[in-house]
């Protein structure tokens, strides 16, 4: 009976195996970390990517990225970890976050060579220039921070998530500020009046997005809609300064062209993101 016994267990099919590690054995991602000490836990040691199916209601955000998902990890430090590996946020991370060091890095650079070049560069110049790069570089690295620990929890994906739109709100505000203050260099007061106006409704843009409410993938399309609202404001004080000087001036003091170009191309990303239209 024994011997029947034994020989029934070794046709046992083997229990089905749990989702992280059934996904373990589907990607290359199963080796140990380097370095990690033997025998510790391999739930610790390895990164595992999971299909849209597979993963908890709160990490479902797109539902036409099927696969490449990290696990949901609960520390901080593995989320780090997986900046060592390939998954579905790996070109957003170091997109935005070689991003955030350039523009870091930039305007060292274009103040050593603007000095020299221009004798008549002033301390407001600097100021104005600068406000632009901190926008670019605090958008960047917010959202490359949002897209690393995103798989943390859902209390820290939704809070990240929320500073990465807040960063979409800090760049446009800031890329404002220099736009108004060369389109309207001659007059201070309009220059005080549409900084005044741009920043209110970037503050309202940033209560709004940290509304937890607003973080609904039902409400993308508002978010685009809000997001492009605040850029299309522009238009108001680019009309303005056209009526006051013309065309001829306010295109050589604002690269109105330039403007142009950047409004039709972020307002086709927004369009994009809405839409989710894959490229």
């Amino acid at each position: 009976m024994a011997s029947i016994s034994i020989s029934h267990s070794r046709k046992r099919a083997p229990p089905r195996p749990a989702v992280s590690e059934r996904a373990l054995r589907n990607t290359g991602y199963n080796k140990p970390w380097p370095g990690w000490p033997a025998g510790k836990d391999s739930s610790v040691n390895r990164i595992s990517l999971l299909t849209w199916h597979e993963l908890p209601t709160w990490q479902q955000d797109n539902e036409f990225i099927l696969t490449g998902y990290r696990t949901a990890s609960g520390s901080f430090s593995q989320s780090m970890r997986s900046l060592r590996h390939i998954h579905n946020e790996t070109v957003n991370i170091y997109s935005h976050l070689f991003g955030g060091i350039l523009f870091t890095i930039l305007p060292f650079y274009v103040y050593s060579t603007v000095y020299p070049r221009y004798s008549n560069v002033q301390l407001a110049d600097i100021v104005v220039f600068s406000t632009f790069f901190f926008g670019v570089a605090v958008c960047f690295f917010l959202s490359a921070s949002f897209h690393t620990v995103a798989n943390h929890s859902e209390t820290v994906a939704a809070l990240g998530n929320q500073l990465d739109y807040m960063g979409v709100v800090v760049l446009m505000w800031g890329s404002t500020i220099p736009s108004v203050y060369y389109g309207f260099y001659c007059d201070l007061e309009l220059q005080k009046l549409y900084w005044s106006v741009v920043s209110v409704l970037a503050i309202a843009c940033i209560a709004t997005t940290l509304n937890p409410k607003f973080r609904h993938p039902r409400l993308r399309p508002y978010r685009a809609a809000m997001y492009s609202g605040l850029g299309l404001s522009a238009i108001v004080f680019i009309i303005h300064g056209l009526l006051l000087h013309g065309w001829e001036l306010q295109n050589r003091r604002m690269s109105l062209s330039w403007m142009g170009l950047m409004g039709a191309l972020n307002l086709i990303g927004a369009a994009a993101y809405a839409a989710r239209v894959g490229f």
